[in-house]
């Protein structure tokens, strides 16, 4: 998805005057999306700062619901 630019042009994102490191797809007349390394850095630095993780399920839980399942597996609920 992400390649590396070959030619000589500057980042596509506002306010930035940086050489394109990379490209990325676009669709309609634009064709490509360049972007420099930074705008890059920047960008998954503020989407990883916006997506919070899923905590693992815990062992209480995790042994409740087995619990549970065995329970109804016995009681010929499948």
């Amino acid at each position: 998805m992400i390649t590396e630019n070959t030619f000589r042009v500057t980042c596509d994102v506002k306010n930035c005057k940086n050489i394109a490191d990379f490209t990325l797809p676009a669709k309609g007349r634009m064709g490509h999306f360049y972007i420099c390394e930074e705008c890059l850095k920047k960008l998954a630095k503020e989407y990883a700062d916006r997506t919070v993780p899923k905590s693992p399920e815990n062992a209480v839980k995790k042994a409740m619901k087995l619990k549970s399942a065995t329970i109804r597996q016995m009681a010929g609920e499948v």
